[in-house]
């Protein structure tokens, strides 16, 4: 797609400005921001009533005029700059361009603190460190062809460890820039409201405006619960329990797309001969005849029924893998054409083709009301066909829309086709899985993190787990499900050999595998390809026995937080430090620790080889579940021994 934005005009006439003012809901939490312009160094300063810095920034363009009460000032050829005074709890910056084809931006220099928030990445840090993303349209990607580039569920807020937040409406279409040193010495972020010209199909606002909601509390922990609730939707229930429960066996990473019936049989055999418990088996790319087509392919599934009949009396539920794409071969696209349920291109006559992953075809029209009841009424035919319990949701994302489409009708903001296909989807029920987030944390729906990389890094790998979790809650996001324990196993040696890196397989390292099911075993599900019994007897042991750890210590918990996800805002099941001790500097800053509810500290092992790792509590009195020791908090264990099969715990107990 063409992410170009018209930089030589942005150069010209936006406006670069960071900004916080203050709001509370009660007198404890109530905080006056002060709002500075210095005029020698055109510089907007952004203090505390105790004068310390929080944000700062500076206009492209020399300041024409101002007013006060509210602050307006008319930038010279291009832009009126707003500043409303705080009512309640927040503030309020707004650029409106004053003439056609100016780009308005903002800069906002975050090195005053530790940041969270924003979306998925595939280098996902906890704060944000050593962060690279370009000018690119802030819509929903698919995170693993894109190194550079947000991911599956964004969303426009950012939160500050000194308790700013900032939050920008779906008013405009937005651009995006990200720098951050390893260090956070220096760290920058852009916006620019202009029209996405790549995507023809939404709304061209001839000069779109810029509007950012700021918000500063007594701390990050206040901002964070106000934000939430003014801004994100509480989930409306609960995903299915025994997802929450018992592990999920995708097909996926151990056979990619060379799956049939008798492997499929084979694979239950093997789950049950072990002794594992199960949620459900997931069937995933390439059962089906065609691309589009819910079926299943006669060849490689000579007798489906029969299949999932067999499966169901083993006692496996069975789900099977879906996406918004009907290629061109497939009865599905010629359907969709008649029936008018494709995206059209420009001139609205015929489908706009969208090449993914497997093949060239047409994507749903998730806005046409008719193309979504077409399109879950073949699924509900599907499940009462073939016994079917549900389905895993893939892509979704807004840069699988063609670069030229129409829609029935046209938005703002791009990311609406993420928001539209995860509420169509949602009609199937609770057992549903989706991996793409935008506006839709009212869906009491698993969402699944985009796909892991076999490696033990930030960079996709296993030690970008716990930040993705952490980021995904604060996003409001409660009900994260992990990649496969270990990874997808892509073989990026294949292209070499003439394959392809996302069909081919590689086991994923023992240690690897061991510390990555550990971790995930503290999470709100579980979901396993590559199986415990492709290693060793050990690693059976050790999984059999992290598998009973979250079936019966840690899903009670995660129930319980679920419930209170669903009543407050800004409670996620999984939680970072810092929500029990929003102003101390080791909290905010640990990114291989996280909480389950506000009751279990969890500290896994995430480096290769390591046997020993430093432990941080924060403020509390906490109990070593290992040596059942009482520890107060504030307090470093210093070399605390983690043997393979281990995982520190310490539980809160006041």
């Amino acid at each position: 797609m063409d992410y170009e934005v018209p930089l030589y005009r942005f150069f010209l006439i936006a406006i670069v400005l960071s900004f916080a003012l203050s709001g509370a809901s009660s007198d404890f939490n109530r905080m006056h921001v002060k709002l500075e312009y210095d005029k020698n160094s055109n510089t907007v300063y952004v203090k505390s009533p105790e004068s310390k810095l929080l944000l700062s920034g500076r206009p492209f363009e020399t300041r024409v005029d101002c007013i006060e009460s509210p602050l307006t000032c008319i930038m010279r050829f291009s832009a009126v700059l707003e500043v409303s005074e705080a009512s309640g709890e927040c503030g309020k910056i707004s650029l409106r361009p004053v003439k056609p084809g100016v780009i308005v931006g903002i800069c906002l220099d975050l090195s005053k603190g530790l940041w969270y928030g924003g979306s998925e990445l595939q280098y996902q840090r906890w704060p944000f460190k050593n962060i690279t993303l370009p000018w690119q349209p802030y819509v929903t990607n698919d995170i693993v062809p894109l190194n550079q580039s947000v991911g599956n569920v964004i969303e426009r807020y950012w939160l500050s460890s000194n308790g700013v937040g900032v939050f920008i409406p779906a008013t405009s279409p937005l651009y995006f820039k990200h720098m951050t040193s390893e260090s956070g010495s220096f760290s920058e972020m852009c916006f620019i409201a202009a029209s996405m010209r790549h995507m023809s199909g939404f709304m061209k606002t001839v000069a779109p405006d810029l509007v950012l909601n700021v918000c500063k509390m007594v701390n990050i922990l206040e901002t964070h619960r106000h934000m939430s609730k003014e801004y994100f939707d509480l989930p409306i229930g609960q995903p299915d329990a025994l997802m929450f429960k018992s592990p999920i066996w995708s097909t996926w990473a151990k056979f990619k797309v060379d799956i049939n019936q008798d492997k499929v049989l084979q694979y239950a055999d093997e789950i049950s001969k072990h002794g594992f418990s199960h949620s459900q088996l997931e069937i995933d790319d390439m059962f089906s005849s065609f691309y589009g087509e819910f079926d299943f392919s006669p060849h490689k599934f000579p007798d489906a029924k029969n299949m999932i009949r067999e499966l169901k009396m083993k006692g496996f539920r069975v789900t099977v893998w879906v996406t918004p794409f009907a290629n061109v071969e497939s009865l599905a696209f010629r359907e969709g054409i008649v029936g008018g349920y494709w995206l059209k291109d420009s001139d609205g006559r015929v489908p706009a083709l969208v090449r993914w992953w497997q093949g060239v075809g047409a994507i749903l029209d998730v806005e046409n009301a008719l193309a979504v009841d077409w399109f879950v009424n073949r699924l509900e035919k599907m499940k009462s066909e073939y016994g079917i319990d549900s389905f895993k949701f893939d892509a979704g994302e807004t840069t699988y829309v063609p670069s030229s489409h129409q829609y029935s009708i046209q938005w703002v903001d791009p990311n609406v086709y993420t928001s539209k296909y995860v509420a169509a989807v949602n009609r199937l029920g609770p057992m549903i899985e989706v991996r793409c987030g935008f506006r839709t944390q009212r869906f009491p729906v698993f969402v699944r993190m985009g796909d892991k990389e076999s490696r033990w890094g930030f960079d996709n790998g296993l030690r970008s787990l716990i930040p993705t979790v952490l980021t995904m809650g604060l996003l409001g996001y409660p009900f994260v499900l992990p990649d496969m324990v270990g990874g997808n196993g892509y073989n990026y040696e294949a292209p070499a050999a003439g394959g392809n890196p996302f069909t081919t397989t590689r086991l994923p390292e023992r240690e690897l595998y061991i510390r990555w099911l550990e971790v995930t075993a503290y999470l709100p599900a579980m979901q396993f390809s590559f199986v415990p019994w492709q290693y060793d007897e050990e690693v059976t042991a050790i999984a059999k026995k992290y598998v009973r750890i979250h079936e019966e210590i840690v899903t009670p918990m995660v129930l319980r937080a679920a419930r209170e996800a669903a009543t407050e805002p800004g409670a996620p099941i999984i939680r970072p430090l810092w929500m029990l001790d929003p102003e101390d500097i080791d909290s905010l800053e640990s990114e291989t620790d996280f909480l389950v509810g506000d009751t279990l500290l969890v500290a896994p092992v995430l480096e290769h080889g390591v046997r020993k790792r430093d432990i941080y509590l924060p403020r509390g009195t906490w109990e070593d579940m290992t040596k059942l020791e009482t520890v107060l908090g504030r307090t470093w264990l210093r070399n605390y021994d983690v043997p393979i099969d281990h995982v520190p715990t310490f539980r809160r107990i006041l």
